[in-house]
């Protein structure tokens, strides 16, 4: 059994340290870090590897709720994000603005291309705006898009 000495005052032992925090640091200086990293001021009782094992599992918990948080904004993700990048368009989370903005670029590209490699791409990009765009229905407020609807807006 070793024993730790933090600010050259207080010992805890190496069992005591187990006990709570499940390891054992390797130094005596990587605890007394670990005390100052997470605001606990030694003491030199039990209580003050309670206080740490208590900080380090709220600070643990909490990365792992962001976590989750950040999978469900990615899960929020416009259906359609994908497909504006691809011709260089920022959405702005309004499907109208949104849906606009890639109608009229992608006529715009269209009209400049030339070969059959890039009508057929952007035939590809009219395709998916089919479905992500006519997919999405936020609050009962916007209809499926006809391909025969859609195709005819892009040739108008």
């Amino acid at each position: 059994m070793s024993n730790f000495t933090v600010n050259g005052v207080y010992t805890y032992t190496s069992a005591n340290i187990y006990s709570y925090l499940g390891r054992v640091p390797t130094t005596s200086v990587a605890l007394q870090e670990a005390f100052k990293e997470y605001g606990i001021r030694p003491t030199g009782t039990n209580s003050d590897l309670k206080r740490l094992k208590n900080a380090m599992y709220t600070e643990y918990s909490n990365q792992v709720q962001q976590q989750i948080n950040n999978q469900q904004e990615e899960k929020q993700v416009l259906p359609w994000a994908s497909l504006l990048s691809q011709i260089g368009i920022q959405p702005t989370g309004d499907y109208d603005k949104d849906y606009t903005a890639f109608n009229n670029a992608i006529q715009l590209l269209s009209q400049s291309a030339i070969d059959g490699q890039a009508m057929a791409y952007f035939a590809g990009l009219r395709s998916e705006a089919q479905r992500v765009f006519g997919s999405y229905n936020p609050q009962g407020q916007q209809g499926q898009i006809s391909f025969y609807a859609f195709e005819g807006q892009q040739l108008s």
